[in-house]
């Protein structure tokens, strides 16, 4: 969604992104240039621009009120899998199949800094809530953590026994959660002091991991059918979210952390009190599974919460 509701952009296999009314009324915007499927669309934090990634190796920038040419963003060297702004939306990092990290200056200028040191394919990028750090999620296990501005060394996220699909902040900053295909969530101190917590008890790969808006709380999608609703500081029992009959591929909370929307191969949507009362609500009508691989396969609410 758009920051105002509004709007809707869309990432598809078809080439393209498409930015819609979020009412239903006229006919799509289409973004197209790419040569291959877009894997990721979202607007910049002030909605004036979006940012688009594919498996042709290239970020486009397109701007979200007319048909201008895009910027291209060109440099990696292999499929991107996810690109997104920074919080002031001066900054995109990209997460590629090339084994890097990279952050662009958003309008185009200069060189992309190139955050290196993983041995396997980055499969997920994104910024903290202030913008100074980017975590990444790789095939080779780990998780890192690096300064934006490309000094120092990174902070290595070291103990899953498999790829780490998704790594993410907390909202205040200062805690990271790792989704790994060895069935666990982690959850770190971003400076990497001491040890994680583990959030151990789904049957099959972890796919996605990610907090309430007030950081108290983490949902855990996965291949076991189930999503799973954790308190951040590991005490207690996790709620189980069960009813899909196929794999769970995301789960993200509402803004008012009161819902949980979950997406599944089963080609359903569902809707959850975070708290698990009551029933579910189906959302039906796709005819073809959502599908891991990018964000383009979530489910997202509107920024009041009201829609999906």
């Amino acid at each position: 969604f758009h920051r105002d509701g509004a709007r809707i952009v869309t990432a598809s296999l078809d080439k393209t992104a498409r930015v819609w009314n979020a009412d239903g009324h006229g006919e799509p915007r289409i973004l197209e240039g790419h040569q291959t499927a877009v894997y990721s669309a979202s607007f910049s934090p002030n909605g004036a621009r979006i940012v688009t990634a594919s498996l042709d190796k290239t970020v486009r920038v397109w701007n979200a009120e007319s048909t201008r040419t895009p910027l291209y963003l060109r440099g990696q060297q292999s499929a991107i899998f996810s690109a997104s702004f920074s919080p002031d939306g001066a900054q995109i990092v990209t997460a590629s199949g090339d084994k890097t990290a990279r952050v662009f200056r958003a309008d185009g200028q200069g060189e992309p800094r190139i955050l290196k040191g993983h041995q396997g394919v980055v499969y997920s990028a994104s910024f903290s809530p202030d913008g100074t750090r980017i975590v990444t999620g790789s095939l080779d296990k780990t998780a890192r953590v690096f300064r934006t501005d490309g000094r120092g060394e990174p902070l290595i996220l070291e103990g899953h026994r498999d790829l780490v699909y998704s790594a993410s902040f907390s909202p205040d900053g200062t805690r990271i959660v790792t989704a790994s295909f060895d069935k666990t969530a982690r959850v770190w101190n971003a400076d990497g002091k001491g040890e994680p917590l583990i959030l151990e008890g789904h049957q099959d790969s972890v796919i996605s991991a990610s907090f309430s808006p007030d950081g108290a709380r983490i949902v855990t999608a996965s291949k076991d059918k189930t999503a799973r609703v954790w308190n951040a500081d590991g005490k207690g029992e996790p709620l189980i979210l069960e009813g899909h009959e196929d794999f769970v591929y995301s789960a993200v909370f509402s803004p008012d952390g009161a819902r949980i929307v979950t997406t599944s191969g089963d080609k359903t949507a569902r809707v959850w009190n975070a708290d698990g009362r009551g029933e579910p609500l189906i959302l039906k009508g796709h005819t073809a599974p959502f599908v891991v691989g990018s964000p383009g396969g979530k489910g997202a609410f509107s920024p009041d919460g009201r829609r999906i």
